[in-house]
């Protein structure tokens, strides 16, 4: 198991760059997921990470070791893909242990590494079937398999549930988590999908455009974004956004007066829907636009602000469309950014505002 650590890493295609200067530093032992939309970085990072792709500049390091220019089999990366890449006439058995045989580790060896690797994912009962045979969810334990059976310094796994259906992914989550937490091995986790990462990650790596817009724990990126990017790609509902303007500490737009804003003039107030409380004098007035049960809650499109907006209420409330709504939401909960450039204004620290006052 080792560290990775990311100095000033850039990859350029020609005029394209594809990464722009990352720094970043994985600790032994962790789970850190790398999260963005298709196109920002995030397998182009994996990539280099594994050896598969050169860095046009920069350093890579597993713990101390410079090894931006060692060849990837020299690297002991273990790589999982979406197809899982099993070899279709070989047993379970024979596809957890090629990784051995093309190493020439010895045969009785190898059949301990094989039964010890088949074990960590539950998989002894089918080592004489061929892929054919298995589910989804099994062909990806056997994906896991071979990766673990190579005892890897670091554990690199590309999108790999996106081939399951939803129910089958909801599981497999279970078993990696599981699997890294039991073994103790440093896992760089690949997904576009935010709830394989909230739920998985020790920490999140979200990336945009070749950047890293924001690292940290699941709570910290979800509670406390560091730009719109951010508040806009984490969540489900994603966060509601009002443009209006601040003045005299106070945020207006139409139909919406937040008092205890940061900062002054054009700003985007955001919110999440489960942040919300129904009130008749509310400080958000708008119309419902639309409603939409799920069974767990009832979720209602908002017109306020200039905007659209998502509420969560009861699971029994259904307004009629075009009906008046009014709403809070909790000074704490309201946050602040600059429309130009994205970024969070933050309230002035408890100590900063008494010198100010």
């Amino acid at each position: 198991m080792s560290s990775v650590t990311l100095q000033s890493v850039r990859k350029t295609w020609g005029s394209f760059e594809a990464l722009k200067s990352l720094d970043l530093h994985i600790p032994d032992g962790e789970f850190l997921v790398l999260l963005g939309p298709s196109g920002c970085g995030k397998s182009t990072t994996m990539r280099i990470i594994a050896g598969l792709e050169e860095v046009s500049s920069g350093t890579l390091l597993f713990d101390k070791e410079d090894v931006t220019r060692v060849h990837p089999r020299r690297r002991n990366v273990a790589m999982v893909f979406q197809n899982y890449a099993l070899y279709p006439h070989m047993t379970v058995a024979e596809n957890i242990g090629y990784p051995l045989k093309v190493t020439g580790v010895d045969k009785a060896k190898a059949r301990e590494q094989v039964l010890d690797a088949a074990r960590k994912v539950d998989l002894t009962d089918y080592l004489q079937r061929l892929p054919k045979d298995l589910s989804g969810g099994q062909r990806q334990r056997v994906a896991l398999a071979r990766a673990l059976v190579r005892d890897p310094r670091v554990f690199l796994l590309d999108e790999p549930l996106s081939n399951l259906d939803a129910k089958l992914r909801v599981a497999m989550r279970a078993e990696i988590k599981h699997l890294q937490r039991s073994i103790g091995v440093t896992m760089i986790y690949v997904t576009h999908d935010q709830i394989e990462a909230m739920t998985l990650a020790d920490r999140i790596v979200l990336m945009n455009k070749g950047q890293i817009q924001q690292v940290g724990t699941p709570d910290e990126i979800y509670d406390d974004p560091a730009n719109l990017f951010v508040a806009g790609f984490i969540g489900s509902p994603p966060m509601n956004f009002i443009t209006g303007e601040v003045a005299d500490g106070v945020f207006r737009a139409p139909g919406v007066i937040v008092p205890g804003a940061p900062g002054r003039g054009p700003a985007t107030l955001g919110f999440r829907a489960e942040d919300v409380t129904l009130s008749p004098s509310g400080a958000f007035q708008g119309t419902v636009f639309e409603v939409e049960p799920t069974g767990e809650a009832t979720y209602l499109v908002v017109e306020v602000g200039g905007a659209r907006a998502m509420l969560r209420t009861d699971k029994k409330h259904r307004p009629a469309l075009g009906s008046p709504v009014a709403f809070d939401v909790p000074a704490s909960q309201c946050l602040f950014f600059n429309p130009s450039d994205g970024l969070r204004i933050r309230r002035p620290a408890p100590h900063l505002q008494q010198v100010i006052a």
